[in-house]
């Protein structure tokens, strides 16, 4: 039995190993090649693996395409998670490292040519797996942002009434559409698009941080609707 589970254990780690093989070879050649002009038949001699081991692992290069993006979602939530767990005292602070985390990671398995054309195929085909696969991704995320929003409301640093799933998917909302903006320019770098992020990150913040304290009374209005006119 021993010998069995020893058996099927280094099955599973060469089929991981098989798999990082091929996610590094199509990475390396989609973002060389582009992915138009790159074949599963390159990608396999690259791997050290044959077409048919390829197709075993994925069914298309669009499905190589999105376990690129997916494998980026899964390290950039792994870091998130640290953050998460022990974000800065300051709440903006917090809020601006979960953020950058993402658009760091963004280059490291794909280039901007790869993003648009990701996107691309997500929002020409919605319906189907890398639409679907690529709307779950950007859930996940916004959902790590609201649990980052949970933590600072527990902690005090927020106000206590704040919907943290909103303010998580807004705040979210911000850096991905910053995102799509960056990757469609060429000439636009990095440091600029986070210069922008984290001005409009503070415009948000400074609506949450104005939001009622729990137990706060509202202040009274200063408007005169209804008061007597001057003279009356």
């Amino acid at each position: 039995m021993d010998g069995e589970a020893r058996l099927s254990g280094l099955r599973e780690r060469q089929k991981t190993l098989r798999r990082r093989d091929i996610l590094r070879a199509a990475s390396l050649l989609f973002r060389r090649d582009g992915f138009a002009d790159t074949r599963i038949e390159q990608i396999a001699e690259r791997a050290g693996l044959s077409p048919a081991t390829v197709y075993n692992y994925f069914s298309s290069k669009g499905d190589l395409l999105l376990a690129l993006v997916a494998l980026d979602g899964e390290e950039v939530r792994a870091a998130g998670a640290l953050i998460v767990a022990d974000p800065p005292a300051d709440p903006l602070a917090a809020a601006n490292r979960l953020l950058e985390s993402y658009v760091d990671h963004s280059l490291v398995h794909l280039d901007k040519r790869l993003w648009r054309q990701t996107m691309g195929m997500a929002l020409s085909h919605a319906e189907t797996p890398i639409g679907a696969g690529y709307r779950a991704l950007d859930r996940k995320l916004a959902q790590q942002v609201a649990a980052l929003c949970r933590t600072l409301r527990e902690r005090g640093d927020i106000p206590a009434g704040i919907d943290c799933q909103d303010a998580g998917e807004v705040l979210f909302y911000v850096c991905n559409s910053l995102f799509m903006e960056f990757v469609a320019d060429d000439a636009m770098p990095l440091a600029a698009m986070k210069r922008r992020m984290a001005r409009e990150i503070g415009l948000v913040f400074r609506g949450v941080l104005a939001a009622p304290r729990a137990g706060s009374r509202p202040r009274p209005s200063r408007s005169r609707v209804g008061a007597a006119a001057p003279g009356g």
